[in-house]
């Protein structure tokens, strides 16, 4: 089922059954957690906050998930700031009142989460004759 047919200015559109949903139709409620959380920590941070004030406002129930959403809050970051515009992590940990050695852990993390995301990528790809 492709969709429906109405017509708009200009003639006869096609539009698919989805278009009208909402962007977060398909993701799972942990997936929404982890979006919401990531707007609301980044939207403190951009006021000036520190991580933990930042993070205050997310109201996660779960306490495993809450601890792996900022982590990888933390990750997001590291990307961004340290990765992309070249921050230093000194000066990070210093913008967020975070310990250095939790910056660290995190980009560790982070780094371990790409060389196995590669890993099992080029793994897959082998095993179904797509090597390159």
């Amino acid at each position: 089922m492709v969709g429906y047919l109405h017509y708009k200015s200009g003639g006869i559109m096609a539009e698919k059954w989805f278009d009208e949903l909402p962007d977060d139709a398909f993701l799972s409620e942990a997936e929404k957690t982890y979006m919401n959380a990531l707007a609301k920590i980044k939207e403190g941070l951009a006021k000036g906050f520190d991580f933990n004030s930042a993070s205050a406002s997310v109201m996660i129930d779960d306490e495993t998930l809450r601890q792996a959403v900022f982590d990888d809050v933390l990750k997001v970051i590291i990307a961004e700031e340290h990765f992309t515009k070249k921050v230093p992590l000194e000066q990070i940990s210093q913008k967020l009142n975070l310990p250095i050695d939790r910056l660290d852990k995190a980009r560790t993390e982070m780094l371990e989460d790409v060389e196995n995301s590669t890993v099992n990528a080029l793994h897959n790809d082998t095993e179904k004759g797509t090597e390159h």
